[in-house]
């Protein structure tokens, strides 16, 4: 099964399979230890010359902002979307949340809702843990915290 960071960076550096429409010209993202991960294009906030510490802590940011999850509140609220298009032969899911340039990618042979539920699980984490294993610039530079897996 791919890992999140894998599957960001198919899915934002690839064409569309059922669409063919192109990824954005410049996008960073941030991948968390337990799947979740913010993207963004440039901002007036986050310039496409933006640092890679700078893309970190606007992931960081962004998911402190969307908070915890509240059971029955729109920070536990979730969607899924299976990624057939991009993965056809492996059960590979994104869970947004109420928050555009957040989602949690989960590899997981299940119904929607026990997809969205380990979803919400996990961005739980890792609102709590803050734990990085990756961030890409707008340039295509990565970077991966030291004893990120």
């Amino acid at each position: 099964m791919p890992t999140a960071e894998d599957v960001i960076a198919h899915i934002f550096t690839t064409e569309n399979p059922e669409t063919g429409s192109q990824p954005p010209a410049h996008i960073a993202w941030v991948v968390f230890a337990h799947g979740t991960s913010f993207f963004s294009g440039p901002t007036e906030a986050l310039p496409v010359n933006a640092t890679l510490p700078a893309i970190a802590e606007a992931g960081k940011a962004a998911l402190r902002e969307l908070g915890p999850v509240r059971a029955g509140s729109s920070a536990g609220d979730f969607r899924t979307l299976r990624l057939e298009g991009w993965y056809p032969d492996e059960p590979v899911w994104f869970v947004g949340f109420d928050h555009p340039d957040i989602a949690t990618v989960v590899t997981m042979d299940a119904e929607s809702l026990a997809v969205g539920l380990e979803g919400r699980r996990r961005r739980q984490r890792d609102h709590d843990e803050l734990a990085i294993v990756c961030v890409r610039g707008f340039d295509g530079a990565i970077a991966r915290p030291e004893g990120a897996q």
